[in-house]
């Protein structure tokens, strides 16, 4: 999957795109709000070098610098079953954020996933406290489903409440 909007390129991750990655993907402000554990540099290099191209995994690339700022993911729904839905998750470098990236990122994979890969419904997750996260979902469109509350033990071990939203294709602003 390759996409373009007017400032970013969504694309499979390469192995150029190592060092760009490693700058933010361990950092508290990434790790805070994700159920992942910080990685090493030779682990994301296997990773990268090793991605089939048909991966839901893009990098969310700067057209002007050519810098990788953030990630987006499209898998299958957890949730969802026999109907043709996917879930996304993402996350941006601190630098970046509130700039409106992950906004128009998203706003193309979304379009992309209803008119290209014609699903029905799309889902994303978010824990309670990220009200950032929540506030960017709502003004794509997604309806707040609901919390699965005590779901998920994040980075420190902190257990959150994990928000449901949902975006169905007729629901699209």
């Amino acid at each position: 999957m390759y996409l373009e909007t007017q400032r970013l390129i969504l694309r499979k991750p390469q192995e150029a795109d190592v060092d760009d990655y490693m700058e933010f993907v361990n950092s508290e402000f990434v790790l805070r709000y994700n159920a992942m554990v910080p990685v090493s540099r030779e682990k994301v290099q296997l990773q990268f070098t090793n991605m089939p191209e048909d991966s839901g995994t893009l990098a969310v690339v700067l057209k002007e610098t050519g810098k990788m700022i953030g990630m987006v993911s499209v898998e299958e729904d957890s949730l969802r079953y026999g109907v043709d839905s996917k879930e996304i998750s993402y996350f941006i470098r601190e630098e970046e954020a509130r700039k409106g990236y992950m906004k128009e990122a998203l706003k193309m994979l979304i379009s992309y996933l209803f008119e290209t890969e014609e699903q029905s419904c799309i889902t994303a997750r978010c824990f309670a406290p990220n009200i950032a996260s929540g506030h960017l979902l709502e003004s794509l469109g997604f309806h707040r489903e609901g919390v699965l509350r005590r779901c998920v033990r994040g980075y420190g071990g902190t257990v959150f409440d994990d928000c449901l939203y949902s975006l169905l294709k007729e629901d699209q602003i």
